[in-house]
């Protein structure tokens, strides 16, 4: 028995805890190492023909492996191909046979404990817009984006809510619900796999954190998400292919955020600080000062792949999308950042009824002010 000191000093015997089960394995943010902990490596798995399912030089399977094989393919390893409506069932047969579907059962959490898929809206151009019940309730947005037919990305979110409150946001006028669990950002992104799957779209190959809320407000689970997306027996993504944006609530969080190994994206919208403060309320810091950040943040990176910065601009109408303001910008850039260093992204703004005070609702900019921002950044030498 352990010992427990009382106020009084005294010393008396602690009651013995009972020995308690472990809690349920959350498949989607278990890597390989931790499965292998778990049940085991290399153990034969064979059909009553005495047949393999997975043939190989030795004829065994890395249970892990098979896992997230099927995880990868947007399949549940914990259903059988009949209880998933599965045309092509030999994928998920081949890697998860029903001895280890058995032995999984008990010790894991379902894959979509956290977050059911409610409701969907889909675009002309086939991008769609998933809506998610968490098992509080609570609901968040991703979107599966097909690009040129060639790849699909995925928009995950990152929080309920949103703190920063930009004003031009409608996740901003929501407030801070609360932050989400690496397995419920994750379960965005296995769900995204399946929908690929289902419907034939591209393959996945991008995730940007460009979603419901701001990233670095959640660094802990964004960053064990991202260690999932890009480890090679996980989600197996490039980090060149994922990308953490944000509006960089601090110096400190952003160089933090460095660390993540993955690529990072700068929601500038405004380098102007009064103009910045007016559509951001909550940046505390100078524009100069973040800027800085993100410049050590990124300095010190080795891996070419997560090198550089995406600076993005919502442009708004008369706001922040004419020509001194493009001026402004390549000036701040270059303060900082080489021509390589830093690629803009222009996002014209879809109107959503929001502004700076009632009845003065931002409008979306004309496509001649948004090519004519664009063509006065490349004649600073800037990638726009």
């Amino acid at each position: 028995p352990t010992l427990d000191l009382s106020r009084s000093g005294s010393v008396a015997p602690a009651t013995a805890r009972p020995a308690t089960a472990r809690p349920p394995l959350e498949l989607l943010t278990s890597t390989p190492e931790d499965l292998r902990e778990r049940f085991g490596d290399n153990e034969v798995f064979r059909s009553k023909s005495g047949a393999t399912y997975v043939p190989s030089a030795t004829g065994k399977q890395d249970k892990a492996f098979g896992i997230w094989q099927v995880l990868r393919k947007g399949m549940d390893p914990l259903l059988s191909a009949d209880e998933q409506f599965l045309a092509k069932p030999a994928h998920l047969e081949r890697h998860v046979p029903p001895r280890l579907r058995r032995a999984l059962l008990p010790e894991c959490a379902p894959v979509l404990a956290g977050a059911t898929p409610v409701s969907e809206a889909r675009s002309q151009d086939g991008t769609v817009k998933l809506l998610l019940e968490l098992s509080d309730g609570l609901k968040v947005e991703c979107v599966v984006i097909p690009i040129s037919g060639k790849h699909t990305s995925l928009c995950v979110s990152s929080q309920v809510g949103c703190s920063r409150g930009c004003t031009f946001c409608s996740t901003g006028t929501m407030g801070l619900v609360r932050n989400l669990k690496a397995s419920e950002i994750l379960a965005q992104v296995w769900l995204a796999l399946k929908l690929v799957r289902e419907r034939g779209l591209p393959p996945l190959v991008n995730v940007v954190f460009m979603g419901m809320g701001e990233p670095l407000n959640n660094l802990g689970a964004v960053g064990e998400a991202v260690r999932m997306l890009v480890h090679p027996d996980a989600f197996r993504l490039s980090r060149r292919n994922v990308c953490v944006s944000t509006v960089g609530p601090s110096p400190a969080l952003i160089r933090r955020a460095g660390l993540l190994p993955c690529r990072l994206a700068w929601s500038v919208h405004a380098v102007d600080d009064d103009l910045r403060k007016a559509l951001v309320p909550t940046t505390n810091h100078p524009m100069a000062e973040l800027r800085e950040a993100f410049a050590d943040a990124l300095g010190s990176r080795t891996d070419e792949k997560t090198q550089g910065l995406l600076v993005e601009l919502a442009l708004l109408r008369g706001v922040n999308d004419q020509a001194e303001h493009a001026e402004a910008l390549a000036d701040f850039l270059s303060r900082s950042f080489g021509r390589n260093d830093a690629l803009v992204n222009l996002i014209p703004y879809n109107e959503n009824g929001l502004g700076l005070a009632p009845g003065e609702f931002f409008q979306r900019p004309r496509l001649d002010d948004v090519h004519a921002f664009q063509r006065r950044l490349w004649s600073h030498g800037r990638l726009c």
